[in-house]
């Protein structure tokens, strides 16, 4: 995990990388279940991922963000009408161009919460067939609004007996099930009009001898311009073929399978594997860590660390061989990895395995195996459970905590290899998320416990009171131990809040703050607009707000009204801003950029917003970075904003023209995360002259001014 070279490059990319509320996402465009040809020479394919188009030279993958309000689609179709998308759930989507290039048309069939049939729509004039695995589905795109829907046809109901492919040849519509096939003549111009459209015999069944050209076949051998190919890259092991389409375009033929891209060239034999995307993905994520100098650390199922940034990510590297923590990263809500402020990174593999780095990952300086002579206790023979690693709260080392039935322990590990144990601290048999802190000469590190292995158990917060190691030989003993209760199920993520001066933890369907005069957890009154959510983790920002990720309902960014940790506002965000998903495994904030990551199963996705980048230092005597201004000269009919950074957040900036005249002020919530953004225009709304413009930015005492040109 050779992060360097690759974090100072990115970090150069971010710094002229989106806006205010920018959304984005990276994700793995695959399985494929669609594929449509766009354009002279480009193919269109709706996957678990987004929607890719591709050609020989473009490789595009659009999201939520892109104006598709969910990234997972079922069906792409294209004709002279246009190019729609169908998601999993049947949101109807078109193609329109522009900077955001989707239109979502019709949300009216996603209530009913049934999937799509992947590869089940057709298009004939201005109507879309869909098809549902209970129900088939006409939409008309003149009037964007459905026309019906039916749930037979002959006699077959649809719930039982579902419709697999749909086949339009002229003016019939074919549907093929399991074991028939019917068809029906369709007036697709006066579709609206067809009175008989809802009666199930107004459909005749096709007898089982009678053959129909153009359901989907197995491709035993794919055949282009009526030459066989030959090219094993095309071929499984066992000799099937990986293409379900092919799609002819002008200078060749796209051939695709629901994991393969590949073209061939008109009048050749060669084969291009055009599967790849550009760049690198971070793959099926549970885990994130926002790093300490910007960007995230990722964690995936199949074992890999990576670094992504907002210009890209590197490429994933396995941490121990072929070892991951499977299904168990998202089922125990594993937070393991973990890291010192100078470049060591901690991480545990479920089961198994603790490693150590140094260098932001460059070196694995050591391991600590399981069937290695350790003293942490096995839950069962050979296996170790720790849902989450923590730094030591002196930067040390790290510290973990271990599962045994006859009580947790908790692990120190110091940055020298040497492993210490304080085993059966805990009462409960399985611990969870860890937060610690110096108090005095002592430790005190908390840990969520639970009384079994599932989401669902109860247990509480513990409290471990510590001699540090420093003034105890070195060993991590004579733990004491606190409990407190008050939130149910047992937490699964917890985080400080240092604005707030609170720890607060979330369970499966709560959220609690830790209250130690009163000795116990405690609830806030009125949090509107969480109820039903499954909470999965939880982080706060550099002012304090609670960010929460959920498995179904996207994340909630929860606000202490009046510094009140009793009266929380509610603030929510889905796919239809811009998530990749709204399952979050897991979030981070990333206070050097200001962005907040989400981890899903096909990626991650951010948000971009000035209020969470970190200005606390910003024109002290402390500040890493000078007040800048760019682009110059501002070009405000191709630059969408000009930008005045590291400022502090109790600045005004004043923009005057070349006769000292004052054009615009900002101010308060305008320059929240030590930023303002203008877009050369006046309060009135009218651009301003071209010419020289000033801008002073006064902060208490200090004053910092500089001048730029806008050119129209």
């Amino acid at each position: 995990m050779k992060f360097k070279s690759f974090v100072l490059c990115l970090l150069l990319l971010a710094v002229f990388v989106g806006a205010t509320d920018q959304w984005g996402a990276f994700s793995d465009p695959f399985p494929i279940y669609d594929a449509a040809p766009w354009g002279d020479n480009g193919i269109v394919l709706a996957t678990d991922g987004g929607i890719r188009y591709r050609t020989l030279t473009e490789d595009n993958i659009l999201h939520s963000e892109h104006g598709l309000e969910t990234s997972k689609f079922h069906s792409v179709v294209s004709s002279d009408v246009g190019l729609y998308a169908v998601s999993e759930y049947g949101l109807i989507a078109s193609f329109v161009g522009g900077q955001k290039p989707w239109n979502v048309l019709s949300r009216s069939y996603v209530k009913n919460n049934v999937r799509a049939v992947p590869c089940g729509t057709v298009i004939k004039e201005k109507i879309l067939t869909i098809t549902f695995e209970d129900r088939l589905a006409f939409f008309d795109l003149s009037q964007n609004r459905s026309v019906l829907t039916i749930d037979r046809i002959g006699s077959k109901s649809l719930l039982n007996t579902p419709i697999r492919e749909l086949l339009v040849r002229g003016d019939s519509l074919y549907v093929r099930m399991d074991d028939a096939v019917y068809v029906r003549k369709m007036d697709w111009v006066n579709l609206p009009a067809d009175r008989r459209l809802s009666d199930p015999n107004s459909w005749v069944h096709v007898p089982k001898d009678v053959s129909v050209d153009g359901f989907e076949k197995p491709v035993s051998k794919v055949v282009v311009d009526d030459v066989t190919l030959t090219d094993p890259v095309l071929y499984h092991d066992d000799g099937t073929s990986k293409v379900k389409w092919q799609i002819k375009t002008k200078d060749g033929s796209f051939l695709v399978g629901s994991e393969y891209i590949f073209f061939c060239r008109n009048g050749e034999k060669k084969v291009s594997d055009l599967t790849m995307t550009p760049g690198y993905t971070p793959g099926e994520v549970y885990e994130l860590r926002a790093a300490p100098y910007g960007g995230v650390f990722a964690a995936t199922v199949d074992g890999k660390l990576s670094y992504g940034n907002l210009g890209g990510w590197e490429e994933s590297h396995y941490v121990y061989g072929a070892i991951s923590s499977g299904a168990s990263g998202y089922s125990a809500r594993i937070k393991a990895l973990s890291y010192l402020p100078d470049g060591h990174l901690f991480f545990h593999i479920w089961g198994f395995v603790y490693l150590m780095y140094s260098g932001w990952g460059e070196n694995v300086d050591y391991t600590f195996a399981v069937s290695e002579d350790h003293c942490f206790e096995e839950y069962i023979e050979n296996y170790v459970i720790s849902v989450a690693t923590i730094a030591a709260p002196d930067n040390s080392g790290f510290l973990t905590s271990t599962g045994s039935n006859n009580g947790y322990g908790v692990i120190y590990f110091t940055k020298d290899g040497e492993v210490h144990c304080a085993n059966r601290v805990g009462e409960n048999p399985v611990p969870g998320v860890m937060y610690s802190k110096v108090d005095g000469n002592d430790w005190l590190v908390y840990v969520a416990s639970k009384n079994g292995g599932a989401l669902a158990n109860e247990g509480g917060l513990d409290v471990i009171r510590f001699p540090s190691p420093k003034s105890n030989g070195g060993e991590l003993s004579n733990g004491v131990l606190k409990t407190y209760r008050g939130i149910s199920p047992a937490p699964i993520d917890m985080v400080y809040d240092s604005v707030g001066q609170r720890l607060w933890l979330v369970s499966m369907s709560n959220i609690a703050y830790l209250d130690e005069e009163s000795d116990t957890l405690l609830t806030p009154s009125s949090t509107n607009g969480l109820l039903g959510a499954e909470f999965t983790s939880i982080d706060v920002d550099v002012h304090g707000n609670l960010w929460v990720g959920t498995t179904n309902q996207g994340v909630f960014r929860l606000t202490p009204r009046k510094g009140s940790p009793d009266t929380l506002t509610v603030k929510r965000f889905t796919t239809k801003d811009g998530l990749l998903d709204n399952n979050v495994s897991d979030l981070a904030i990333d206070p050097v950029l200001g962005v907040a990551w989400f981890a899903h199963e096909k990626g991650v996705s951010y948000y971009r917003r000035n209020d969470l980048k970190d200005a606390r230092n910003n024109m002290t005597d402390s500040a890493k970075v000078e007040v800048r201004a760019y682009p110059i000269p501002f070009r405000p009919k191709i630059h969408a904003l000009f930008t005045i950074d590291g400022i502090a957040e109790n600045s005004v900036v004043s923009i005057f023209n070349r006769g000292g005249a004052l054009i615009r002020s900002f101010s308060n919530q305008d320059v929240l995360g030590g930023k303002i953004e203008w877009d050369g225009h006046e309060k009135s709304g009218k651009l301003v002259a071209p010419g020289v413009y000033y801008y002073v930015v006064k902060s208490g005492s200090k004053i910092k001014k500089g001048k730029f040109i806008i050119i129209h």
